[in-house]
């Protein structure tokens, strides 16, 4: 609770102060990684969310959820990489869908279309556990890049849409009256920096 007041005290400021410009400004090394490691997690959610889209858009209830959060991704990802360019940093995401420079996020991407591959109900979990990821990995973005006022209001933005994202993917799975519970083993929970089985409903 102490570090989402610290984030949310973070993003008022941010709100508040006008926006940095980004040329001539040196990123210190602990920022400058974390904006790439970001780039590439929007760039999962993207990959995750579109290919479940294909196996699943004609599925009910709710699986034409996939495309339209894969689109919001689109944009979050692209907003990112904005920053990148902006700072004069390179961007690491490949073109090439599913494949990533970080590997220990090319590992997670593999594992979680594998687990979701099996069923909607098991890609509905992939969706909320990627979700409250990303959400405690930009609390701490967050944090981290609290000197830069224009990369906290971009951070804070894809906090606002994994919020609602995560809400949604709960509807989805309220309204089908199931349980998803992803379970990953020690090697995939450290990539994803997530725990054990995280329930569908968040319950």
């Amino acid at each position: 609770m102490k570090k989402l007041f610290l984030a949310l005290v973070l993003i008022g400021a941010a709100m508040a102060a006008p926006n940095a410009v980004a040329q001539g400004v040196v990123l210190t090394p602990e920022v400058a990684d974390t904006l790439a490691l970001m780039r590439e997690e929007e760039k999962l959610a993207h990959d995750v969310y579109a290919v479940f889209d294909v196996l699943y858009e004609q599925e009910t209830p709710g699986g034409k959820i996939f495309g339209r959060i894969a689109e919001a991704e689109a944009r979050h990802a692209a907003a990112v990489s904005e920053l990148l360019l902006n700072y004069g940093l390179p961007d690491p995401a490949y073109l090439e869908p599913g494949k990533f420079l970080n590997q220990d996020l090319q590992e997670l991407y593999d594992t979680l279309v594998g687990v979701g591959s099996a069923g909607l109900t098991e890609a509905l979990g992939v969706g909320v556990f990627i979700e409250q990821k990303d959400m405690t990995d930009l609390v701490e973005a967050i944090e981290i890049s609290a000197a830069y006022a224009d990369i906290v209001k971009v951070y804070a933005n894809l906090l606002a849409g994994s919020e609602r994202h995560l809400s949604s993917f709960l509807k989805v799975l309220d309204a089908a009256d199931v349980e998803a519970d992803l379970e990953l083993d020690a090697a995939q929970v450290a990539a994803g920096q997530g725990g054990r089985g995280y329930g569908g409903r968040g319950r």
